[in-house]
């Protein structure tokens, strides 16, 4: 199959790039394209060209198949400075998103316009590398060296009209191909060449300081990666006078990362996520249409999920047990809103017309029409058992059935219904409005569309679904109290939770493991544990941490926990090392000193051995499942690949 076609219009050449789904540039687009501009280099009739993409995008960037394996020519960074060096303008047409090489191939062309909706970037140091063929050094040449390094460091694409803006698109056209047809003969008609984007950087135009600056805020916001220190480089690298050796700066740094732990281990869990939403046997097409939703309980969680739906356009429903209750959780979506406004990440017009999209009720009868209940209650068994009886009446024979549990046997709850085939778990993360992860809980009796349609509405609205089986804390919960349990253990042989801590965040966690107790409620885990016949609970590993429950100390909440709070901060005090002392003497436990490297390692160990456990019982559909979870749900560094990933190196 041929991959490129050139046509001509008159004096203009229309090179057409077809290389389904995504246009990505394989080996043979880049020889395609090589091959095209080099004939139009020839051609005298031909006085511009456009290069354009058939699809549903432009070229969203390199062939993902081809990383980590010989590259084959021509390179992407000969191609674009083969595109550059053409003598006869070249309009990229660009539809759908130019990231990573695309842009660079944008770029290298010397006019771009681009459709409304249109997404822009070098996402390439999310995948631990550094662009290769000219990004980071043509786009501080085109827009600036501050707004370079806010989309090469970040990695986030921009949209059409921030595009225009900073100049990195020429204009915003209605109907791509005639409309850059035109284009290009206007400006060829107003004897306009070639532009090139090899010149130095005016040395006027920033100020030197700005890299360390932003090595500064790197340090702080990426902590421990290697790609977002490469890129400020790279753009350095731009500044300079020799444009040659700022180029060769770029492949260099790039070449290097490409082989780096820290890219295998980011490329292979942006392949699992991309893995996770299919299923097994389940045809996706079988999956329904999501219009209503509704929300039982409007405490934090369905407070959470609530404000997630109706922030993606979907009309929600929350049920509360009395009108004061609904009240207080439509406060707390409000609150929630005000502190996006605040934080940037939401206008005051979109913040507004979020909230009446959420309609509070203590009446069940006014779920009869949604085509989705999430049940997010208090985690007792009965008490769910209840709710799901009476939505079972209340909503109409379609609707599917969830709940928000983050242990409890969803075969059970679904039993309660005269439709357990249209019941099934989903376990939200806290905060629901803002937490990607969404565990998909599927019983033995669910149906397949039930599953597509869970699975396809939550990647639909953003979210990061993983099919989880039916088992005393899914995926998850279930890791995480292996975790914990390892944690507890060490906290008797170490004496302080600050150790333990300590070693996790150096390692890569966003928090210790009694941070995160503390932040979420010790009596969470504690209630949990209750609920467990005495032989699936460590003798002693958790007897410090049900002695703080019992003593008051819950977490933040009380104001105490594993640390004392106070304006200042957190801190450790001497009861809760008493406590850890004592309960480590009673349980014949010897204090020692393990470095960083030990602790880590035995909190990985245990994860990584409850991990194959999933596995072999089908809990978990595929390793990098677990790696989702863990990387997305607990704070896991994503730089390290997910624990089944990190155990395998």
């Amino acid at each position: 199959m041929t991959v490129t076609t050139t046509t001509k219009h008159g004096a203009i050449a229309v090179i057409r790039v077809d290389n389904p789904p995504v246009n990505a540039i394989s080996q043979a687009v880049r020889q395609g394209l090589e091959d095209a501009v080099s004939a139009i280099e020839a051609d005298t009739e031909v006085k511009a060209a456009v290069i354009l993409c058939a699809g549903r995008t432009f070229m969203a960037g390199a062939d993902i198949s081809e990383l980590g394996k010989p590259p084959l020519p021509p390179h992407l960074n000969d191609l674009t400075d083969t595109i550059e060096r053409c003598s006869k303008p070249l309009v990229a047409a660009i539809h759908g998103q130019a990231l990573g090489g695309g842009l660079e191939i944008a770029l290298s062309c010397s006019h771009r316009v681009a459709v409304p909706g249109t997404r822009f970037g070098l996402p390439e140091v999310n995948l631990g590398f550094v662009p290769g063929a000219g990004g980071t050094q043509r786009l501080p040449r085109l827009i600036g060296v501050e707004p370079a390094l806010n989309m090469a460091v970040e990695g986030k694409p921009v949209g059409t009209e921030a595009a225009l803006s900073t100049g990195l698109i020429d204009q915003i056209v209605d109907d791509l191909e005639p409309d850059a047809i035109e284009f290009a003969r206007k400006i060829v008609a107003q004897g306009q060449t070639a532009r090139k984007l090899n010149q130095a950087i005016a040395p006027d135009s920033f100020s030197h300081d700005l890299f360390d600056q932003w090595r500064a805020k790197c340090a702080k916001r990426k902590r421990g990666l290697d790609a977002p220190l490469a890129v400020i480089d790279a753009i350095e690298a731009a500044t300079g006078t020799d444009v040659d050796a700022g180029k060769a700066t770029e492949r260099a740094l790039s070449l290097k990362l490409r082989k780096s732990p820290q890219s295998k281990a980011l490329r292979h869990i942006f392949a699992a996520e991309r893995a996770s939403a299919k299923i097994e046997g389940v045809d996706p097409s079988v999956a329904r249409q999501i219009v209503s939703v509704g929300v039982i309980g409007a405490g934090t969680m369905g407070a959470g999920i609530a404000q997630f739906f109706a922030t993606n356009g979907i009309s929600v429903t929350l049920v509360e047990i009395s009108a004061e209750a609904a009240a207080t959780g439509i406060d707390r979506i409000r609150e929630n809103l005000s502190q996006s406004v605040k934080r940037g990440k939401l206008t005051q017009g979109r913040a507004a017309e979020i909230l009446p999209l959420v309609h509070p009720t203590t009446d069940y009868a006014d779920l009869a029409d949604v085509d989705l209940v999430i049940e997010a209650a208090v985690e007792l068994l009965e008490v769910k058992k209840e709710i799901f009886a009476r939505l079972d009446k209340a909503c109409k024979p379609s609707a599917i059935l969830a709940t928000n549990t983050s242990y409890l046997d969803v075969s059970t709850i679904a039993n309660a219904t005269d439709r357990p085939d249209q019941v099934a778990g989903l376990h939200f993360f806290s905060p629901a409005h803002v937490m990607k992860l969404v565990e998909i809980v599927r019983t033995d009796q669910v149906a397949p569309w039930v599953l597509a349609t869970l699975a396809q509405m939550m990647k639909k609205l953003g979210k990061t679904g993983v099919i989880a089986g039916n088992c005393h804390g899914f995926i998850g919960n279930r890791m995480y109290q292996s975790y914990q349990k390892a944690a507890g253990l060490l906290l008797l042989e170490t004496g302080s939770p600050e150790i333990v801590d300590q070693a996790l965040r150096n390692f890569g966690m966003a928090m210790g493991p009694f941070q995160v107790l503390d932040l979420s409620g010790i009596d969470v885990g504690y209630l949990m544990r209750k609920s467990l016949p005495g032989d699936r609970v460590h003798p002693y590993a958790f007897k410090v941490h049900d002695a703080l429950v019992e003593a008051g100390r819950k977490g933040r909440k009380s104001g105490a926990g594993f640390y004392s709070y106070s304006p200042d901060g957190a801190a450790t005090d001497q009861m809760v090392l008493d406590l850890i002392a004592d309960t480590a003497r009673d349980y014949g436990v010897t204090p020692g000193k393990l470095s960083e490297e030990q602790i880590a390692s035995r909190c990985m160990e245990a994860l990584a051995q409850e991990g194959l456990a999933i596995l072999d019982e089908g809990v978990a559909a595929r390793p990098g499942d677990i790696d989702v979870v863990f990387v997305n749900g607990y704070g896991f560094p994503r730089h390290r690949g997910g624990p089944d990933f990190l155990q395998r190196q």
